[in-house]
């Protein structure tokens, strides 16, 4: 693991110098780069590779890690965009355990057209962004440092069609025609389509409110399984130094051959600007999928858990971020850890060093 970790720092670093010099040069191409690494205690001692089985960022222990290298690329002309980005990681071998080895690279890779000359609606295809939730991959676009249990057991990342219509400053609205629930490789055999749909809407520029869903499968067709998701967040920005992000997740999964398997959570995060370069956000969470109907927790009890996070981010410049995060989760069950004696409540102290480009 050590030399993965020092020969993807030495390739990002190479790439890092070479899109610098490019900055000079006006160009339809734009580029990006990111590096997040991390180390991590977790006070439970687990002997498992991932901390926990439902986390799928910043999941190892005690040992220094990269959770993701990505160098992406832009390409724009007119109404025509291409979009392509390249990722490594733990949290690549985590999302995407179990898509091919040559498909696990990529992080998006997809193209835009607008459908009108004013560049209100347009059309993509590929391999996309999520439309859910308001955490991503890049850690540092994120309130906090390690993301909450809603958004690790939703789509990072989707493939198919979007059709996206900024209707006004206010309104955003979107639908889309994908291959399944967080998938690049399609689903084997003959199945059926699984759609999405968004709404946003941005009354002024202190409030945003998003309502997301998914209606479809993560399985094949003999499977008779659908998935109802719904997703809804609110982003406010009461003042200069503070901002609030509230969200709710329901889900249910049907099958034929079973009952219906419903979990939720909801997810509440304060952050507090010192100044320009320091802040700390505080969260506390919740996430109840009694059935596993999407989660993992190696015990028959389903997943139950409880937990509040504090961090301290300390930004350098325009180039990178320092960030400290203590986090306790708390379970009515035991959270299996390869521990001989599983205990239900879980402490883990996280701390970052990301450099950016863009």
């Amino acid at each position: 693991m050590s030399k993965n970790v020092l020969g993807v720092v030495f390739l990002f670093l190479l790439a890092f110098g070479s899109l610098a010099q490019e900055q000079e040069k006006p160009s339809a191409f734009r580029f990006s780069a990111f590096l997040n690494l991390y180390h991590g205690h977790d006070f439970n001692g687990p002997t498992t590779e991932k901390r926990l089985p439902f986390l799928y960022n910043h999941t190892r222990h005690a040992k220094p890690a990269v959770n993701l290298a990505l160098l992406a690329g832009t390409y724009e002309s007119g109404r025509f965009r291409a979009n392509l980005g390249i990722q490594q990681g733990t949290y690549v071998a985590d999302n995407l355990a179990s898509e091919p080895d040559l498909l696990k690279w990529i992080h998006q890779a997809n193209v835009e057209y607008a459908l009108d000359s004013e560049k209100t609606l347009w059309l993509e295809a590929g391999v996309l962004p999520s439309h859910i939730g308001f955490e991503n991959a890049i850690s540092k676009e994120n309130l906090t440092l390690s993301r909450s249990m809603i958004a690790e057991n939703s789509p990072y990342f989707e493939t198919g069609f979007k059709l996206g219509w900024q209707a006004d400053e206010k309104w955003y609205l979107a639908f889309l025609y994908l291959n399944g629930w967080q998938r690049i490789q399609p689903i084997q055999g003959v199945n059926k389509p699984s759609f999405g749909t968004q709404v946003s809407y941005t009354p002024n520029s202190t409030t945003t409110l998003n309502w997301s869903t998914f209606l479809g499968t993560d399985s094949g067709i003999e499977a008779g399984t659908y998935i109802y998701f719904s997703n809804m967040y609110g982003i406010f920005s009461p003042g200069k130094k503070w901002k609030l992000i509230a969200a709710l997740d329901v889900g249910n999964r049907v099958n034929e051959l079973t009952s219906n398997q419903s979990w939720w959570g909801t997810s509440l995060i304060v952050q507090y600007n010192f100044s320009e370069k320091l802040s700390s956000a505080i969260r506390w969470e919740y996430f109840d999928d009694p059935f596993q109907g999407i989660s993992f927790s190696f015990f028959d009890q389903g997943l139950e858990v409880g937990g509040v996070s504090l961090n301290l981010d300390r930004k350098l410049g325009n180039w990178g971020m320092i960030r400290l995060e203590g986090r306790y989760l708390d379970s009515p069950n035991p959270l299996y850890q390869g521990n001989s004696d599983p205990k239900s409540d879980n402490l883990f102290v996280l701390g970052s060093f990301s450099v950016f480009w863009n």
